[in-house]
């Protein structure tokens, strides 16, 4: 088995908190009778690792709407689902949205949990060398919670352990605080982790650096991205996916595949595997194997970016336009109506969960993020050409020019195409946008009333309501 998410629910459900402050146990087991040997501190790291690779249905919708829904690739349509979407779509979004308070506590969890680790596996007798692989794969774990809530909120509260009252009301980190925090904490697990693990899906030295380059790119610290995406080269561990369908990269049999540097796993469980596929398979789409879910909510693709790709880009493929009904009907769809299969249908499965592992990093986030920070810092040159035709070579796609590129915006208004066209509905739009300085813009361009304070999304309500010391983002009352 390929899996080791998911194996102690038990451990997961002892240690479970309903904030970032609260800790709420479910049985007799504790730090008095739990925190004795190596077997518990597995347990406790793999609660960690359930805690952050985000599964179960708020753990799919809500980041890829936060992620896509409000930028050019991704509307939602029908069902209960759009109710809480159209505000996102609309740039009308407040700080009482449940989506914000959601992912506040799902990464508060994660947070805490790797905290616990942290804690109390020092003190546990066992192999040192382990104890400190242990420790690092919690850091990581820790900087990854962290980087999501800087994503969705900017700076948020640093907690650094699990040993806290609920009556302490933490202020937010400052933006030098916050940096340097978890740039430390990456580096200092990249150094501890090994090269490869064992286990799929737990955190390697790679996985580190790739998290480091890619925060450093989205602070715009050409130099340090650089850095580090050319320490990711340079492990020689990384590739990118070596069949002859660039689309094929996302099926199942193929997820073992060395592009990709962390994933999310899943299987076809209820709450452990993922039902992407039910929200954007059209209405009485007829799956190929066994019955599905087929949910009311439709995600459906802007015909501007779907337009966009190259006649020859393979990576187009990964959208349906016409599909048969289960009357046997083809149905073909229309304007805004394209449907991204980029996860294809996982055939065994039956319901609405299936087991489509989520790339979290990628080797071809690590070229272009390498080639946009070489654009910004030198403009076009032919090492920042060579790494785009890289991606571009493997999706069937002519290769740049570097003559094409008189100046470091037109190489840099390509790579953000080149990123929306490779990782269209891997939740990273609305980042690229924020980044590039065209999210607000973007919106506008739709006809949506967007606000250059938008780029944030404000703290939740029930977490200004808990703390007084936490300041809302600028523009939020």
């Amino acid at each position: 088995m390929k899996r080791i998410i998911s194996t102690l629910i038990l451990v997961a459900s002892l240690f479970g908190c309903q904030n970032a402050l609260d800790e709420e146990v479910y049985s007799t087991f504790g730090p008095s009778n739990f925190f004795k040997n190596a077997s518990d501190a597995e347990a406790l790291l793999n609660s960690a690792y359930a805690a952050e690779q985000k599964q179960g249905t708020d753990g799919f919708r809500n980041i890829l709407l936060m992620a896509e829904v409000n930028t050019d690739l991704l509307i939602v349509r029908e069902g209960g689902l759009r109710g809480l979407a159209q505000p996102l779509e609309d740039f009308t979004w407040n700080a009482s949205h449940e989506f914000f308070s959601t992912a506040w506590t799902r990464y508060y969890n994660s947070i805490f949990r790797a905290n616990l680790v942290v804690d109390e596996v020092p003190a546990i007798p066992m192999d040192e060398a382990r104890k400190a692989v242990i420790i690092a794969e919690a850091k990581f774990l820790r900087a990854s919670g962290y980087i999501s809530l800087y994503d969705l909120f900017g700076p948020t509260p640093l907690i650094t352990t699990s040993r806290v009252s609920s009556d302490d009301r933490p202020a937010r980190a400052t933006q030098e605080e916050f940096v340097k925090f978890v740039t430390e904490e990456l580096a200092a697990a990249a150094d501890l982790l090994p090269k490869t693990q064992t286990q799929y899906g737990r955190a390697t030295k790679g996985a580190a650096l790739a998290f480091l380059t890619k925060f450093y790119l989205n602070l715009k610290n050409w130099n340090k991205t650089v850095e580090t995406a050319q320490a990711v080269e340079g492990l020689g561990v990384y590739g990118l996916y070596n069949g002859a369908i660039r689309t094929d990269l996302f099926k199942i049999e193929n997820e073992l595949n060395n592009e990709f540097i962390y994933t999310r796993p899943h299987i076809a469980s209820p709450g452990l595997g993922t039902n992407y596929l039910g929200h954007v398979a059209p209405p009485n789409y007829k799956f190929k194997g066994a019955a599905k879910t087929n949910y009311a909510t439709q995600l459906k693709t802007l015909s501007g970016f779907f337009n966009s790709f190259h006649p020859a880009d393979q990576r187009k493929n990964a959208f349906i336009t016409s599909y048969e009904n289960t009357n046997g009907q083809i149905v073909t769809l229309g304007v805004d109506d394209a449907r991204s299969f980029k996860f294809p249908e996982d055939l065994p499965a039956t319901g609405a969960d299936m087991g489509n592992d989520f790339p979290v990093v990628r080797y071809a986030d690590i070229l272009l993020s390498h080639a946009e920070a070489l654009n910004e810092l030198n403009g076009p040159s032919q090492e920042a050409i060579d790494l785009i035709n890289q991606v571009r070579a493997k999706a069937g796609v002519p290769l740049l020019v570097l003559s094409d590129f008189a100046a470091k915006e037109a190489l840099r208004g390509h790579i953000l195409k080149e990123r929306g066209w490779e990782f269209f509905s891997e939740e990273l739009r609305r980042q690229d946008l924020v980044r590039h300085g065209k999210f607000i813009e973007y919106g506008k361009g739709r006809g949506k009333v967007a606000f250059d304070y938008q780029v944030l999304y404000p703290i939740p309500q029930s977490e200004i309501d808990r703390n007084s010391n936490l300041e809302q983002n600028d523009g939020y009352k």
